[in-house]
């Protein structure tokens, strides 16, 4: 009789789990990353932390460079054909200004006596609080666009790329760059270089045809999307700052609004998931993708102190137009006092990131300081 009992107890939750993960919500995510690239493994993570926090009731489906690529996915989140994905907002200056007007001050962090190590976390911890909790602006402009803002993500500072050596002034004037954001192209007429706009899927065709010299990005994209096979050099560090104008994972507000409170808090603790696994993969990809550069023969060059000291005029004069550029050309209001803010976060987040040693500090790091805060009953709503 009792083994009678423990067999219809042992098929009852068998039939309850079954039942459970049939009733699940399965979130379309776009990725315009390919599979096995630095996103990709974060979300692996994310897609498992999703399941775990949420107890079975929610699960994500990830479409890699198949549902949308990068310049499709935030119409894509608006219409509705994904439920979320990665979002670069410098690809649409319009639709984010106030977004990006903070991420476009990142090439400041070389002014101070030391740039902060591991910046790319910084600025995700900083960008995501100040979204969430600062720039009430910020969330319009996702919102307009029919979707919500769950966390950046950012890279390492920005490298030269190349198909040749850059070791001087020189050699870098009349040069093609493929820029990201606004300020690299501003920089690039600065030393003589021509800026070039170019989606990150274009790159490898890019380089490969020498429609562009060298690619100004993080060399932890250099296996993301393959570069070893088209690059001769690479000028590591310069001329610095990072790529921040991420929505690491954005959702269309339908989506959101379909969950519960109790959905919705654990998407938000696997969102501060993946945007640690996100920065932390980028952080650590460029430590490796360097050696593996030295290993196959790839130059590692280091800019000369006159291009070091020409980048730190540029940003110094650059950043004192940033506020009156996004002011005067879209409208965005007490432009210089959200740069201060940010600006104040940005040091905050430097101390914050000191002692992390792994991805799952930093995403218990996001998640105290940053999503754990957020009311998910009101948020989006």
């Amino acid at each position: 009789m009792k083994k009678t009992q423990l067999a219809m107890s042992v098929a009852l939750i068998a039939g309850m789990t079954a039942a459970s993960t049939l009733n699940a919500t399965t979130l379309r995510f776009a990725s315009g990353y390919p599979t096995g690239s630095i996103t990709s493994e974060a979300l692996e993570v994310f897609q498992e932390k999703l399941k775990t926090y949420s107890d079975g009731s929610l699960d994500v489906r990830i479409f890699e460079l198949s549902l949308l690529n990068l310049a499709e996915t935030p119409p894509g989140i608006r219409d509705g054909m994904a439920d979320m994905g990665v979002v670069l907002t410098p690809y649409f200056p319009r639709d984010f200004p106030n977004t990006n007007m903070v991420a476009e001050v990142s090439m400041s962090v070389e002014l101070g006596s030391e740039p902060p190590s591991q910046v790319g976390l910084v600025y995700t911890g900083a960008m995501s609080e100040y979204i969430l909790f600062h720039c009430t602006d910020c969330q319009d402009e996702f919102d307009a666009q029919n979707q919500l803002f769950l966390g950046s993500a950012a890279t390492p500072p920005y490298s030269l790329l190349c198909r040749e050596k850059i070791d001087s002034m020189e050699a870098l004037a009349g040069k093609n760059l493929r820029t990201s954001g606004a300020q690299w192209a501003r920089w690039a007429e600065a030393v003589g270089a021509n800026p070039i706009t170019m989606s990150v899927n274009e790159i490898y065709e890019g380089l490969s045809q020498g429609v562009v010299d060298c690619s100004v990005q993080s060399t932890s994209e250099l296996s993301v999307f393959n570069l070893f096979e088209v690059i001769d050099d690479i000028t590591v560090n310069y001329p610095s700052g990072v790529f921040s104008g991420v929505g690491a994972g954005n959702i269309n507000k339908q989506a959101w609004q379909a969950l519960d409170n109790s959905q919705r808090e654990a998407l938000l603790k696997a969102a501060a998931s993946l945007s640690a696994e996100f920065s932390w993969g980028y952080e650590a990809g460029a430590v490796e993708n360097e050696e593996i550069s030295r290993n196959q023969g790839i130059g590692i060059t280091e800019a000369s102190e006159e291009m070091r000291e020409a980048n730190r005029t540029f940003i110094e004069d650059d950043l004192e137009g940033i506020a009156a550029n996004y002011s005067e050309r879209y409208g965005v209001a007490d432009a210089p006092e959200k740069i201060r803010v940010f600006r104040e976060l940005l040091t905050k987040w430097g101390d914050l990131i000191d002692n992390v040693e792994s991805g799952e500090e930093l995403a218990e790091l996001y998640w105290e300081e940053v999503f754990s805060k957020v009311d998910a009953s009101s948020y989006g709503n």
